[in-house]
Order: structure tokens, then C-alpha cells, then sequence
């Protein structure tokens, strides 16, 4: 018998060359799931669990808060286990506690940009919208703050991409600003890519018509990498994002994917070994070593 709360950790094959259960599995069922680890509501007070906070490169700097907990399972997805065990990981913290972590190392590395990264921002949508009150608050303190979402939230929550775009808009003076992540565009590579049933396949186009609807400021990221997504996805992917407006396929993120330690271990477990290589490299072991008990 199938056992709906059973925990969902990262996809493997069987002798058949199948998933093994529970993948592929419904997002929105591992979105509830996961909001009963992650989220929380101390004094009135919206929490979520986070790991880490630290300053990065990318974006051309920028200050992170390291989430925990995703609705999705990506079979080459970088972040470390607290995606696939969010109840052995990280710390409940405020919105203000993260708003104050996240200054501080703006400060102290001189960013003007700082961003909710690691996990799904939007599962804890009460926190996530605190968040962004105190930086709307500070706006002139900003260039940019990013959330990064896979859409799941988005297209299934009502009103989420309205109360967003307040803070994240394309018409007005905010300086959030969403980057979408589209995965598939086809049902049989969505189920290689992510692990979900392929009748949710349209949920993250949702989320961009939404956000679009919404005035929203975004973008969208697909991989592109062909050892993941074929040539006919990817136009399948971008005539749909076309269709609703040509001028998100124009600012469209191309990824090629660069498989970090704990990607290398999900996607042995796939027999992608074209990818890992046939050899156990010293990252992919250490990943695996530190892999909670299963």
C-alpha cells in the first residue's frame, strides 16, 4: 500500500530501469508535506528554517540566506541534503532575523543585493512576504532582491503572484525581482528531470503567466544543457513562453549544468554515470558520506 506521507528523498531506478516509489510523486502533495517541516508560526510571528547565511559572486555579489526545503526533486539539483531530509536541517528564524543577517553581510562585503536562495522561497509564502517588507522598507539600500522559485507555489497559490509583484514589479520603483525556473516542456524529460507526475508539467508556464498578469519583475532560467533537455524540448519550452509574451523569451536564462558534489550522488542514483563518470570521484564520496541514514 502507498503510504502519501511517506518522506520523498531523491529518485532511484530499479532493475526495470523505472523510478522506484514513491517518484514520480504529486509537488503540490510534497509542498504540504514539506511546509509542515519548514514553516512555522511562533507569537504570530511567520518562521523558516534556514542553514546558513553568507555572501557570493554571483549576481555580481550578493548576500544569501540558505533555505531549507523544496517541492521538487531534480535529479541534478547542487543543494545540499537538507532538500531531501529538511527535518535534520537548518534553524527557525523571523523575518526580521533573516532581514538582519542578511544586512550585516551586505555591510560588511559592501553588496547591494542580497536574495533567498537553497530551497523554495515561496513554501512559507507569510515569511517570505515579511521578508520583503523590510526590504521594501529599505529600498534605496538596494539594487536587487532575488527569489528563486521553481513556480509550484506560484501557479496554485491565488493571489501570491499579485502580493509579490508589490514588492517585485516591472512597472514600479521595487527592487525585487523573481527568477523562474523552468525545467520542462515535454512530459517524458520533466519526469527525467524533476521527479514529478507528468500531468504537473504545466504548473511553472502557469507561474510565468501569472507573474506576467501581475506585472511582475522576472525572469526565466531553463536548462538548456542537451545532456538534460533535447532540442525539441527546449523549442517546445520557449514557444510556450512565447506565447505568453515574446519579451520573456527574449530575457530567457540559458543553464549548462556543472554537477556539484551532492547533484553527482542523485544522478549516479539514475545511472546517469554518462555524467558522474563510471569512477566515485573524492567530492561525490564526501557528498555521500554525509548523507543522513536512510
Amino acid at each position: 500500500m502507498k503510504n502519501d506521507d511517506a518522506p520523498i528523498r531523491y529518485a532511484e531506478r530499479g532493475p526495470d530501469g523505472k523510478y522506484l516509489p514513491p517518484f514520480p510523486y504529486d509537488p503540490v502533495k510534497l509542498t504540504e508535506q514539506t511546509r509542515k517541516v519548514v514553516c512555522r508560526t511562533f507569537n504570530g510571528i511567520p518562521m523558516r528554517k534556514y542553514t546558513e547565511f553568507y555572501g557570493v559572486g554571483v549576481y555580481g555579489g550578493i548576500a544569501t540566506a540558505y533555505s531549507v526545503g523544496c517541492n521538487y526533486r531534480c535529479v541534478f539539483c547542487w543543494v545540499d541534503w537538507s532538500r531531501d531530509w529538511p527535518e535534520k536541517y537548518g534553524v527557525f528564524y523571523s523575518p526580521a532575523e533573516v532581514y538582519g543577517k542578511l544586512r550585516k553581510i551586505m555591510r560588511e562585503m559592501a553588496f547591494r543585493r542580497a536574495r533567498i536562495s537553497g530551497a523554495e522561497p515561496t513554501l512559507c509564502p507569510a515569511h517570505l512576504i515579511g521578508v520583503l517588507d523590510l526590504v521594501h522598507q529599505d529600498a534605496k539600500d538596494f539594487d536587487l532582491f532575488v527569489i528563486e522559485s521553481n513556480g509550484v507555489v506560484l501557479a496554485t497559490e491565488d493571489g501570491l503572484a499579485e502580493r509579490i509583484a508589490q514588492y517585485a514589479s516591472r512597472r514600479g520603483s521595487t527592487v525585487g525581482h523573481v527568477r523562474l525556473s523552468i525545467r520542462g516542456g515535454l512530459p517524458e524529460p520533466f519526469v527525467e528531470k524533476t521527479g514529478c507526475a507528468p500531468e504537473y508539467l504545466d504548473l511553472p508556464f502557469e507561474a510565468a503567466q501569472r507573474l506576467w498578469d501581475a506585472g511582475a519583475s522576472f525572469h526565466v532560467a531553463v536548462v538548456v544543457d542537451p545532456r538534460f533537455t533535447p532540442a525539441e524540448e527546449k523549442t517546445a519550452i520557449y514557444d510556450r513562453l512565447s506565447s505568453i509574451s515574446p519579451e520573456i523569451r527574449r530575457g530567457v536564462e540559458e543553464e549548462f549544468l556543472d554537477p556539484y558534489p551532492h547533484a553527482l550522488v542523485r544522478l549516479r542514483a539514475i545511472g546517469r554515470e554518462d555524467v558522474t563518470g563510471e569512477e566515485i570521484s573524492r567530492r561525490e564520496r564526501r557528498a555521500l558520506g554525509g548523507r543522513p541514514d536512510i
